[in-house]
């Protein structure tokens, strides 16, 4: 009899998961309608050819110049695969030096490593080329061969932006008011222009009562700046955050109704146990399928869905059986995982934190999000997948300390059904608590922080 329940438990949760798959083009809001990035490649059968180095690696741009000469010294390597094609393309007297992707030590600060498209890895940061990033301006890129298969940029890559905390509440609260959402985005919605697939992790629910100069740690945020969400392209919801029941159920349901009508998707959370712990799975326009999953560690505000609504408590059991069911559902291809942790005012995480990050990977997630830290944390390496412990503030109000400003957003790249770039923008928020782009010298001092060799020992 046990067994007959698990049996029928299991089937539930399974339909549960796939009522959940949409396609990917009925998650474009009306704004993105009518808009599509102009790809005009150097055509159809043509290849981009890739420039990687770790994310230790902290040059950005190499030149045509720069990537002979380090090709001719043995400083820069390329795969097997493409080692006649770079001589041609660089014209070099010598074959050049090749090393597997799997041998490449990340732990290097130095060495850049040449491959194709189709054997990139999120393990490493894409260079630009002559001042181009590939994944960012197909068309201006000029480091292109002949395939043996066939690529469509346009086709086969989605474009998707994950960040960090949101909170629009107290401080930031009154600067909407004040100033209005067009000031309060001005600096970071440019990054957002075009992208197909926008996450946040909204910690706040809505209510239009609320009073933003009275609050201390009790959260809410006005209907109308909700609308921010629309302007930055929101698809995907997480509802992990610790936040979301601070004025009660039903806030929280209206919120959930309010991303509901504007076409948003959300996961982490939900009205019932069951919803909050059911994964968002979405059909890409490659048509491969991706799931996202969200969990909260602790619940230290009473937020978790133990009962009725609220974010889904984490417990290892229950990630296992959560990512061992999405594995079941036909044509996934990449769990995505998102964690609101016990927040730690460190850049390192804690014990706890790497321990669930590493559980979560063996039980075959293929990258771990913190979306907990008030300040950006460590990213690692782990059976070569990668873990961003902490992302930071993406959009709340905190500037009383260097490390609450500190944050970054992630740009990614899927590719036949996988994320193969993770690209950091690093922000920095600035004094009139809007969010912006981090100056060269805040970036510097971010990736100083959060970018530790030990941490990419493979």
């Amino acid at each position: 009899m046990k067994k007959t329940s698990t049996i029928i438990l299991s089937v539930i949760l399974i339909a549960g998961i796939i009522v959940s798959i949409i396609s990917f083009s009925n998650i474009k809001r009306q704004h993105k309608q009518g808009q599509s990035e102009k790809v005009d490649l150097p055509g159809t059968d043509s290849m981009p050819i890739i420039i990687l180095g770790s994310f230790l690696n902290l040059k950005e741009n190499i030149t045509r110049e720069e990537l002979k000469k380090g090709v001719e010294e043995g400083k820069i390597f390329c795969t097997k695969d493409i080692s006649g094609l770079v001589q041609s393309q660089l014209s070099l007297a010598a074959a050049p030096a090749t090393l597997s992707l799997s041998s490449f030590n990340h732990t290097n600060d130095s060495i850049l490593i040449i491959t194709s498209i189709d054997s990139v890895t999120p393990q490493f940061l894409a260079k630009d080329f002559e001042g181009i990033n590939f994944f960012k301006n197909p068309d201006q890129y000029k480091l292109w061969t002949k395939p043996t298969g066939h690529f469509q940029y346009k086709n086969q890559i989605t474009s998707y932006t994950h960040t960090g905390v949101t909170a629009l509440t107290r401080q930031a609260g009154n600067v909407l008011d004040r100033k209005g959402i067009g000031f309060y985005l001005e600096n970071i919605l440019p990054y957002f222009k075009n992208r197909e697939l926008v996450h946040i992790s909204n910690e706040v629910s809505n209510l239009d009562s609320c009073s933003y100069p009275s609050m201390k740690m009790k959260f809410a945020t006005k209907t109308a700046h909700f609308e921010i969400f629309k302007m930055l392209g929101v698809d995907i919801v997480e509802l992990t955050g610790n936040h979301n029941l601070d004025v009660g159920k039903n806030a929280y349901l209206s919120a959930l109704q309010w991303y509901e009508q504007a076409g948003m998707r959300y996961f982490g959370g939900g009205r019932t146990p069951s919803e909050a712990n059911k994964a968002l799975v979405l059909k890409l326009k490659d048509g491969s399928s991706v799931a996202w999953i969200g969990f909260n560690q602790t619940c230290p505000l009473g937020e978790c869905a133990d009962v009725e609504c609220g974010a889904n408590r984490y417990s290892d059991e229950k990630a296992k059986r959560l990512i061992d069911s999405v594995k079941k559902i036909p044509g996934i291809s990449y769990i995505i995982s998102s964690v609101q942790f016990t927040e730690a005012d460190t850049y390192t995480p804690i014990t706890r934190q790497k321990e669930i990050c590493k559980n979560l990977i063996d039980y075959g997630a293929d990258v771990v999000l913190g979306s907990q830290a008030h300040q950006a944390q460590e990213i690692g390496l782990y059976k070569d997948k990668i873990i961003f412990y902490g992302l930071g503030n993406f959009m709340f109000d905190q500037i009383h300390r260097i490390g609450v400003r500190q944050a970054f957003f992630l740009e990614c790249y899927f590719y036949k059904g996988k994320i193969i770039q993770y690209q950091p923008v690093y922000t920095f928020m600035n004094d009139q608590r809007q969010p912006a782009i981090a100056s060269p010298a805040e970036k510097r001092e971010i990736q100083k922080s959060i970018l530790k060799p030990y941490n990419f020992v493979r």
